[in-house]
């Protein structure tokens, strides 16, 4: 089931909104309204009736008047005007005038019927006559008169339909406006988003192009700059995919056609010394390759390692201390006298372990390498202010000044060099520096020959 637009969400969110609260708004206004315009009614029923008996009791002061019975038109007493909303009203108005002693001294002719009130009635109430409901006020003035005034309630019927049109109609009217109005507002609204889209839509392959955060809302900002970073990350990751691919075509091109070739002379060759020496020969190519194998794998987890993992305080006397012990069985075959140095028991940097580890057992591993068997390698780390200086030295052949500088490249080996090294062990070294943000320098070694790789890094003591 597909879901529901962002757009369409909010557009219905805010009318739904907008309706949940102009209703009620509407209908309290309605109600308040309405009972102002009964009470409005009301008082000017109860003045109408108190001015009506005023007037019976002057008129019945006059010499000669007779105070008998009369009946009067219905409309003898004129109803009370009243104006809603440009709308004038006249309610029908009746009332009938009692004396002191009980009898009935006038009375419009649509209440003539109407029965004398108890002695107790005062005040108003909803009577029902001629099946109309009229609207009654009883009173009784200083003289004794009892005044009877009364209102059709249909009139007051009319002025509440006048009402609720008046309040219905905006609502009519303004909420499928209001509605549109809305969906347009929303729309403007999530154009960053539609902005944002088309952007995306028309990068690259490949493209390390951050997306232009500059006009985007301050809502939406932290999620492109995690989208940058996401993306940064993906093509950090896709590069290192396509370099990996890349070595490993690289560098196992060769060993595997020359194993091949040994293997096919080993299958013509005419005399048992040839075969074994050729097997001898591919078995050799094996182990190169296996080596490259090994070096491109480490190379790969350092990279994705140092991707993913996060910074760690590293004691490096230990993580050296661990290094040699793996490398126990190369310094017993090549019988190199290997010491490991430094002025302070622990040596603390904030790193990466695996890097770490990776940079010491190249390093290590190049030295004894490179030494002939019987030489000799020092490992020497050193506190110096604020930075760590680690030193392994060997006393190999070394590296020509003029070359030190091409040997960080991938795949780079002296042609004149005997190791098995394929040029990754200090590739690897100078991808743990920068990750480190340390400097490497190549030296000339102590030893009066061979080569010394002097590092100097953050400490992280402190």
């Amino acid at each position: 089931m597909r879901a529901a637009s962002l757009r369409t969400r909010l557009t219905w969110l805010i009318i739904a909104v907008q309706v949940g609260v102009l209703i009620p708004l509407g209908v309290l206004s309605y109600q308040r309204e309405l009972s102002e315009m009964d009470h409005l009614l009301d008082g000017r029923l109860a003045q109408a009736g108190r001015t009506l008996g005023t007037l019976i009791e002057h008129v019945s002061s006059l010499p000669g008047h007779n105070a008998g019975n009369a009946v009067l038109p219905a409309d003898a007493l004129r109803g009370v005007m009243v104006r809603v909303h440009e709308r004038n009203f006249e309610p029908e108005v009746g009332f009938q005038a009692y004396a002191a002693d009980g009898r009935l001294l006038a009375a419009t002719a649509n209440l003539a019927t109407l029965s004398p009130p108890p002695a107790d009635e005062r005040g108003f109430r909803d009577l029902s006559l001629q099946d109309q409901t009229w609207r009654i006020f009883t009173l009784k003035n200083q003289a004794g008169l009892v005044i009877r005034i009364g209102e059709r309630s249909d009139n007051r019927h009319a002025i509440t339909r006048t009402l609720v049109m008046e309040h219905s109609l905006p609502l009519i009217i303004g909420l499928p406006l209001l509605a549109l109005l809305v969906s347009w507002a929303v729309g403007r609204g999530l154009r960053p988003l539609d902005r944002l889209t088309e952007q995306l839509a028309s990068r690259l392959p490949g493209s390390r192009q951050p997306v232009a955060v500059d006009d985007t809302p301050r809502e939406i900002t932290p999620l492109v700059l995690e989208l940058n970073q996401q993306i940064e990350r993906l093509e950090d990751t896709i590069e290192r995919e396509h370099r990996f691919a890349g070595d490993v075509a690289h560098e196992l091109r060769t060993p595997l056609a020359a194993t091949m070739i040994h293997l096919e002379s080993a299958q013509i060759a005419g005399s048992a010394e040839e075969v074994d020496a050729m097997l001898q020969s591919a078995q050799m190519g094996l182990a190169r390759m296996a080596r490259r194998i090994e070096q491109i794998l480490a190379l790969a987890r350092l990279e994705a390692g140092a991707a993913s993992e996060q910074r760690a305080r590293i004691e490096l006397i230990t993580l050296t201390t661990e290094v040699i012990e793996e490398l126990a069985a190369l310094i017993a075959e090549k019988d190199i006298a290997l010491s490991l140095t430094h002025d302070i028991d622990e040596v603390w940097v904030s790193g990466h372990e695996v890097a770490l580890t990776a940079m010491f057992r190249n390093l290590i591993e190049n030295a004894l390498r490179y030494s002939g068997s019987g030489g000799q390698v020092d490992v020497a780390i050193q506190r110096e202010g604020d930075a760590v200086i680690i030193a392994i030295s060997d006393d190999g052949p070394g590296i020509p000044v003029e070359k030190r500088e091409a040997v960080f490249e991938r795949f780079h080996r002296e042609v004149e060099s005997e190791s098995r090294g394929y040029g990754l062990g200090l590739s690897i070294v100078q991808r743990a520096i920068q990750l480190h943000q340390a400097n490497i320098e190549l030296l000339a070694s102590p030893f009066g020959s061979g080569l010394q790789v002097r590092i100097r890094m953050a400490s992280a003591d402190r």
